[in-house]
């Protein structure tokens, strides 16, 4: 019997089929999760062949991507390239782009898309760090362009997920690469906050940051002050929270990969990534199964099976899918109205120097 604890985890695998080892792995270990990036894309059809093994793998794990458009567009080559969720934003197309990102994962079997980036965009910080993945430094620019692009996620069949919580609007350095942290403000905190506030039982998925915003220095992914009391106490969250990738740079000084798996559950992380290193992952199972109590494993798993029925529910109202062919032409006039919008709102802005 395979240990409860894989239902807490979500993986990414090496190419654009899943091998013999791999396979044996998830057979054995079943995650409640798989991610997809644009090493395991190549085209529709072969994409589609291993979306349909995913499914049917034990425990039949949902299917996530990070398609936000611009500098993260993992489906360009089929059906891209996807304007950047900023420009989208900035000529009012934010639900437009929701609904096309939606359809072409629909189109290939995706049920949850990673995104909207919530963080807000800030000179000198996140500007440079996130850069077109941030729309606005006003939250409630921010919160709308995230509602609509959410809704036009939904509208589709298609989940959501706001990131990187508590926001890395002010994080002067990438998490991939190191660890970084939010400076003590607590005006600028509660507009880092907002967006989260307004959307986050809408979306029912939150993405926990690596950043850290304690005088101890903890990534706020193994900090039960950001993932349990801040989200849960004093947001009110009710959804499922999930970890960045447990492989980032910003957790390489606290400890090997399964302890940190087992931390960030601790904290309060529901699902679990480990996103490139799948040999390790039974390791990281075990060390939950271990070190983390029953209860908390429970909850979390309670929430991510909520999370579950609520993709289900958008699922079952959607539209049939299209053919990716004519997702592909309407993302083309998006990408040309976005443009055209921009150019035209920078030639006003000019004009009334």
């Amino acid at each position: 019997m395979s240990p409860a604890a894989s239902k807490l985890f979500g993986v990414g695998i090496s190419g654009p089929a899943l091998d013999a080892k791999e396979r044996a792995i998830l057979e054995r270990f079943p995650p409640r999760a798989v991610i997809l990036f644009r090493r395991n894309i190549e085209a529709e059809r072969q994409l589609l062949d291993l979306s349909e093994e995913i499914h049917s793998l034990p425990g039949e794990p949902f299917l996530c991507v990070d398609q936000e458009g611009g500098p993260v567009d993992r489906l360009r080559g089929l059906a891209g390239p996807f304007p950047s969720f900023h420009a989208a934003a900035r000529a009012g197309f934010a639900r437009r782009a929701g609904e096309l990102a939606a359809e072409a994962c629909a189109r290939l079997r995706f049920d949850v898309d990673l995104a909207p980036v919530v963080d807000r965009r800030l000179p000198g910080a996140s500007e440079t760090v996130l850069g077109n993945r941030a729309v606005a430094e006003d939250p409630e620019s921010v919160a709308g362009a995230a509602r609509e692009f959410l809704g036009g996620l939904h509208s589709r069949g298609v989940g959501g997920c706001l990131k990187h919580f508590p926001g890395l609007g002010r994080a002067e350095q990438d998490t991939h690469a190191a660890l970084t942290f939010l400076p003590a403000d607590e005006r600028e905190r509660e507009k880092d906050l907002a967006p989260f506030r307004a959307l986050g039982d809408l979306a029912g998925a939150v993405m926990v940051s690596h950043a850290a915003t304690s005088g101890a220095g903890v990534p706020g992914t193994l900090s039960r002050d950001v993932a349990t009391i801040l989200l849960r106490r004093e947001l009110r969250f009710r959804g499922v929270a999930l970890t960045d990738d447990l492989e980032m740079g910003a957790l390489a000084g606290f400890g090997g990969l399964s302890e940190r798996s087992a931390a960030a559950a601790l904290a309060g992380c529901d699902l679990l990534w480990v996103c490139s290193r799948i040999e390790e992952y039974p390791d990281c199972v075990e060390r939950v199964e271990t070190d983390v109590p029953a209860h908390r494993r429970a909850e979390a798993s309670a929430r991510i099976d909520a999370y579950v029925r609520l993709l289900g529910q958008l699922k079952a109202s959607a539209p049939p899918a299209r053919h990716l062919e004519a997702v592909a032409a309407d993302v083309a006039i998006l990408r040309d109205a976005v443009a055209e919008a921009v150019a035209r709102g920078s030639a006003e802005a000019e004009s009334s120097l």
